[in-house]
């Protein structure tokens, strides 16, 4: 159960072997490297088991890290449960190897990064559960992530180029959780078409976005359980009954959505 903070260092270089059979809780890295040293630091952690291992840097940090082809290719020989790689700022075109060593990583968090797209998704991947925080996405890579065929939990949250949802998920038939909370979405026909062959949805959270519009088209997602919507502009609620497919419902959050009610059937259909 130890864990080892080698943060806020000047590491010039870890030996190969020195962590070869070694278990730790967890492994933090931030401003751990000299700068352009990453890379090859991380070749040393070869014959690692860690149970959360992050890389990164801190954002008041002069030593600024850019993602680099291949930057995370001596993570290939660590078993992980969950890495966080967080504050690294230029990915141009170099994404594609992002996932090619933590692809079997059951967690994965991606914080404060320059990721404007999401990488090459390898075949097979393990990933589970799957946060982006403060990254650059301008639409949902709904295509992308649909790739991650295991995954129960995604978070998208805090992306302020965040606008639209125009892209569609499909055939994630494990996904439970989808947290969309804290973006600047704007878009219509909420929710069906956004969710295609995801049956096990349970737990959306749209919530602290701009404006989303309800058409009472829910039935491709028709099992959640939990609805959160407040802090959004919502077309559509108080007018018709939109929620009338989602029996089973049991958590619905519309507080300061501007939602008038003029229509006595607003909430027909929420049963549980």
């Amino acid at each position: 159960n130890l864990t080892l903070v080698l943060s806020l260092n000047n590491i010039k270089s870890i030996e190969p072997g020195a962590f070869a059979g070694i278990h730790l809780a967890e492994l933090a890295l931030r401003s751990a490297f000299e700068i352009s040293m990453m890379q090859t630091s991380l070749q040393g952690l070869a014959g690692l088991q860690v149970s959360r291992l992050i890389v990164g840097v801190f954002n008041d940090d002069d030593r600024e890290q850019d993602f680099e082809k291949g930057l995370l290719d001596g993570l290939c020989q660590v078993q992980m449960e969950e890495f966080v790689l967080i504050c690294l700022r230029d990915f141009e075109d170099d994404t594609d190897t992002l996932f090619d060593c933590v692809g079997n990583v059951s967690t994965i968090r991606l914080v404060d990064l320059g990721l404007e797209q999401i990488s090459q998704v390898p075949v097979g991947s393990k990933v589970k559960q799957l946060e982006c925080k403060k990254c650059g996405f301008d639409d949902v890579p709904a295509m992308k992530l649909s790739l991650f065929k295991e995954l129960r939990v995604l978070r998208i949250t805090k992306n302020r180029s965040l606008k639209t949802f125009e892209q569609k998920f499909e055939g994630l038939s494990n996904l439970e959780v989808v947290d969309l909370s804290e973006n600047r979405l704007t878009f219509s026909r909420c929710c069906s078409r956004q969710f295609r062959n995801c049956p096990n949805l349970k737990h959306l959270n749209l919530s602290f976005n701009s404006y989303i519009r309800l058409t009472g088209d829910f039935n491709n997602v028709e099992n959640l359980l939990y609805l959160d919507l407040q802090h959004t502009t919502l077309f559509g609620p108080g007018s018709y009954p939109v929620f009338l497919s989602l029996q089973r419902l049991i958590y619905l959050d519309i507080s300061h959505t501007k939602t008038e009610v003029k229509f006595q059937c607003t909430f027909c259909g929420l049963n549980s």
